[in-house]
């Protein structure tokens, strides 16, 4: 009996229990890694083995200016590829024929290496093949009437501008992304690029393992949704004298650069929105990509005088200043610790009133009013006109600046700032504030989408409207720029002449000329802001950017 429990097959038997379970466990642990873990990554490789999908791309929306004419559109092209089962010509004869009846471009490969580049197409080893993309319509019928068996298109889409570089800082380009998917970037082409790209199609289909599509295999079609159109409130022929006045006066006062910003007084719709120098969005890839940015919106810079008519509508709306009201301090230079504040031409006006402030742009007289609001009342008039936040218009690349708190304030900030200097802003803040004086003392959100409607909300009183507007009257009426003045239009404005900070001071011959107004001044159509950058015939607002502004201007009335 003990040679029974201890012989062979008995150890045998144990062993065998011992090692199936283990063997089994094994087996289970391979499986769940083949089919739960590499499952998903396994049945994709062999869907792509028996699958093929064609992707359909989306017609994108276009951009129209408000008249509905096209500033941004699609052109619908052609992709020919062959099913080379259905041939029932040689290659080289399919070769010829295709040759002769493409879109003739003399930018385009010669017709040896399109003949090389179509042989070896023809030569890959699968039956379906792409011959030739963004082939005309032309081209597309030119090939249909030779009626050869196999030949095939497909719808594809190229992004073109009519009026090529005009408006392209507004409406931005068309690259891809990392995937390679077409993107809009800047401008109305990058904010509204999900509802203008649309959605693509796709089908997929079933296939043997020569390539085949199989009849009664899967199939899948989705259809490619196309993009929506984006309608702006620019209008095309304002905005082509803009650019047209805009690079003339450039040329003329020899300036650097130079931006241009029209807006609807009362609605705070985008007119017209002019930056020089510019770019193609057709080829952008030719110009330096700091070209692409709007500067209107993404640039920011020291306003200068143009912003003395803002601190002065907030020293008239809380009645600190009347435009009588006679200056103080203005007999001579301020000395503020160890600065001393000076008028632009060195030139003092003991007793000034708050009119003539603004009519001689004398600093002095705005350290007064600056004074008379307070670091409180000042900071907060600031943030009611919307400095150091963004003012929501629909372009991707806006940027908001920042704005100092009241502890932050020292007494040359307020005395500096009341003049336009040491403080930061964009061209489209800075004009869109100024509109609110245009507009009877309500803030308008600007807009560049039609059918949006900015939200306003009130800051001056009608009173100060009144009176910071009459005052704006006779700066232009009795001020440098008079002599450039349109006859017969009564206008409310104001010119600047800003240093630019380099390094931590100011360049002492470089400035950024500008004027800002409305017209007609007794019932505001439109509000304009013109700035040049580093004019060489003048530095002064009032010898480059007035007259240019006014010319503008005068083209509107007409």
């Amino acid at each position: 009996m003990q040679y029974i429990q201890g012989n062979p097959i008995q150890k045998r038997l144990k062993i065998l229990i011992t090692l199936i379970p283990m063997f089994c466990f094994v087996i289970l642990v391979r499986l769940f890694y083949w089919q739960i873990i590499r499952g998903p990554e396994l049945q994709a490789k062999a869907n792509k083995q028996h699958e093929t999908t064609t992707y359909l791309e989306a017609k994108r929306g276009n951009i129209l200016d408000f008249e509905g004419n096209i500033l941004a559109g699609t052109k619908n092209l052609y992709h020919l590829y062959v099913y080379k089962p259905q041939l029932t010509i040689g290659n080289n004869d399919l070769i010829e024929n295709l040759i002769e009846n493409f879109d003739k471009d003399p930018k385009a490969t010669d017709e040896a290496e399109l003949r090389n580049y179509l042989k070896g197409r023809l030569a890959l080893n699968s039956n379906w093949v792409s011959l030739k993309h963004y082939l005309t319509l032309e081209a597309k019928e030119k090939i249909e009437k030779l009626n050869i068996a196999g030949l095939g298109f497909e719808d594809e889409y190229v992004r073109y501008y009519p009026e090529a570089s005009m408006s392209a800082h507004v409406l931005g380009f068309v690259g891809q992304d990392a995937s390679g998917e077409e993107q809009g970037y800047f401008g109305l082409e990058g904010f509204q690029d999900r509802l203008l790209r649309g959605r693509g199609g796709k089908i997929r289909t079933e296939q043997d393992a020569k390539g085949n599509p199989i009849l009664i295999g899967n199939y899948q079609f989705l259809h490619a949704i196309e993009g929506k159109p984006t309608i702006s409130t620019l209008s095309k022929k304002i905005q082509y004298l803009t650019e047209k006045m805009l690079k003339e006066g450039i040329e003329k006062y020899q300036a650097s650069a130079g931006n241009v910003i029209i807006l609807e007084s009362k609605t705070g719709k985008v007119k017209a929105m002019a930056s020089y120098p510019n770019y193609d969005p057709s080829i952008f890839s030719q110009f330096p990509n700091t070209t692409y940015k709007n500067p209107n919106i993404a640039d920011l810079f020291e306003p200068g005088s143009v912003f003395k008519v803002l601190v002065m509508a907030a020293g008239l709306n809380e009645k600190v200043v009347t435009p009588e009201t006679n200056c103080d301090i203005c007999s001579g230079p301020l000395v503020i610790g160890k600065y001393s504040i000076k008028t632009w031409n060195e030139e003092y006006h003991p007793n000034t009133t708050m009119t003539e402030t603004i009519i001689n742009s004398d600093n002095t007289g705005m350290v007064y009013v600056a004074r008379k609001l307070g670091k409180d009342k000042f900071v907060e008039y600031l943030k009611k006109y919307g400095f150091g936040l963004k003012t929501g218009i629909q372009l991707q690349e806006e940027v908001a600046g920042t704005q100092r708190e009241v502890k932050d304030y020292g007494d040359i900030d307020l005395a500096t700032n009341s003049f336009g200097q040491g403080i930061a802003v964009t061209p489209i803040q800075l004009i869109s504030a100024v509109n609110t004086i245009a507009n009877g003392g309500y803030y308008v959100k600007p807009t560049i989408i039609e059918n949006e409607s900015g939200k306003s909300k009130q800051i001056l009183s009608l009173d100060a409207v009144n009176e910071i507007t009459q005052i704006m009257i006779q700066a232009v009426d009795k001020g440098e720029a008079k002599w450039a003045k349109p006859q017969g239009v009564i206008v409310a404005g104001k010119t600047g002449t800003a240093q630019i900070p380099i390094e931590g001071h100011y360049d002492a011959e470089k400035t950024i000329a500008s004027f800002i107004g409305f017209f007609p001044a007794n019932n505001p159509q439109y509000t304009m802001l013109v700035t040049l950058r580093e004019p060489k015939t003048s530095p002064w607002g009032s010898e480059t950017a007035a007259p240019l502004w006014f010319a503008i201007a005068k083209q509107l009335l007409l």
